[in-house]
């Protein structure tokens, strides 16, 4: 299985011919389709760093105070943060690595977030509400990054 990392940009849902969830995983060596979902992908992940998800989301409260779609810092020592673009338990919900965000432009009903690299993904919310999201993890990262340097 492919390891979440820094380089992760995107967990995008999606879902095979059978209807069971998968994930388009967009790290810097291309995109690579994994059986479950985003979130379980992340729930993975962060218990591989140290911690459950659940436990990720109250810390992130903690600092940002008690809103939905609460980012969720995977690796706090490589500032790996991913915002979910809708609620967490939607299986329609996308994570996006606030780190390799450049900018979100409308797109049809949704917005296609363009990457450092040039890659785009479309997401079905609005560019305002990927900004908003891009913002609130961004807090997240400096108030980690003030408390462990």
């Amino acid at each position: 299985m492919t390891k979440l990392t820094n380089e992760t940009r995107a967990l995008i849902p999606v879902f095979n011919e059978y209807g069971e969830a998968e994930t388009l995983v967009y790290q810097s060596d291309g995109v690579q389709r994994l059986k479950g979902s985003p979130l379980h992908l992340l729930e993975s992940a962060c218990l591989y760093y140290g911690s459950s998800i659940q436990g990720r989301i109250e810390a992130a409260r903690g600092v940002l105070g008690p809103h939905r779609k609460t980012p969720v810092i995977m690796d706090w020592h490589a500032d790996t943060i991913f915002f979910p673009t809708i609620a967490k338990e939607s299986p329609d919900c996308a994570w996006i690595n606030f780190s390799h965000v450049h900018k979100a432009n409308k797109s049809g009903k949704g917005s296609k977030i363009l990457f450092h690299s040039g890659e785009t993904v479309d997401v079905p919310v609005s560019s305002h509400t990927v900004d908003k999201q891009k913002q609130r993890a961004i807090q997240l990262s400096y108030s980690f990054q003030k408390r462990f340097h």
